[in-house]
């Protein structure tokens, strides 16, 4: 048995509820499949659906941890089998584990869906950048950034960040994490200010070169407050919290 929430590609969540989609970066359109029978009735069928009627419009890639490595889950199959691809780069890794390379750089392996572990989603905000130019004016030179982060009063603008354990479409439980680039380094937004000014916290590994950009750190962590135009890769990290129940459920048993 395959894991029901799998899912990737683009949706589209109107009233609660999310669909596959098309979307072209700038349209102001979602499009669904000719002869879709999921699509919401209030809409009809032969017409795209304006992104302003859309609550979120995203893709999802898959990724979770597979023998203390990263793997992107390219797909699942019926009988609980994942088709994975190590999402480290690490040839030599890969094929020790027995991943076939298909490409220059990708290297693939069939396995078991229960191998996995910390199993979550990459949600990549399609409408980031139309948000952003509907709520914030370009910063200006010399112009110091004074807010970011919370201080007691919210630091979210128009829903943006989301964070924390949150039921979101679908009756799907995760636990989520706002993220983006900033000058290449991966960060985690702790909030968004009204004037654009956005509270990050820096999540990779070389910390020299963090604090020579200029993170300083705050609750523990090399923390940095920019402009929320310097941002880029803008997503959310969904840990998804029913996988491992769904996991620990089939750990046992001798049906996949």
């Amino acid at each position: 048995m395959s894991y029901p929430l799998y899912r990737r590609g683009t949706f589209a969540v109107i009233d609660g509820v999310s669909y596959p989609v098309s979307y072209a970066n700038g349209d102001n359109y979602v499009r669904f499949a000719d002869g879709d029978e999921n699509r919401p009735t209030p809409y009809p069928r032969d017409s795209p659906v304006p992104v302003d009627l859309c609550e979120r419009v995203f893709s999802v890639q898959v990724y979770a941890s597979y023998r203390g490595h990263s793997v992107l889950v390219d797909g699942v199959d019926e009988l609980g089998g994942a088709r994975v691809m190590d999402a480290e780069w690490d040839g030599e890794w890969a094929t020790i584990n027995g991943f076939v390379q298909e490409n220059r750089y990708e290297y693939y392996k069939h396995i078991d869906l229960r191998d996995l572990r910390d199993y979550y989603e990459k949600q990549s905000d399609l409408l980031f950048t139309r948000w952003r130019a509907a709520h914030f004016a370009r910063p200006i030179d010399g112009h110091p950034f004074r807010g970011g982060w919370a201080n007691g009063e919210s630091a979210v603008v128009g829903g943006r960040p989301r964070s924390g354990i949150l039921e979101i479409e679908d009756g799907r439980v995760t636990e989520v994490t706002t993220r983006a680039e900033y000058r290449g380094f991966p960060c985690e937004i702790a909030g968004i200010s009204p004037d654009g000014s956005v509270g990050l916290y820096y999540v990779g590994v070389d910390q020299e070169r963090a604090e020579a950009d200029g993170f300083r750190p705050r609750d523990g962590r090399p923390a940095k407050t920019v402009h929320v135009y310097d941002l880029a890769r803008y997503h959310e990290h969904h840990l998804d919290l029913q996988f491992e129940r769904w996991r620990q459920s089939r750990e046992f048993s001798t049906e996949r």
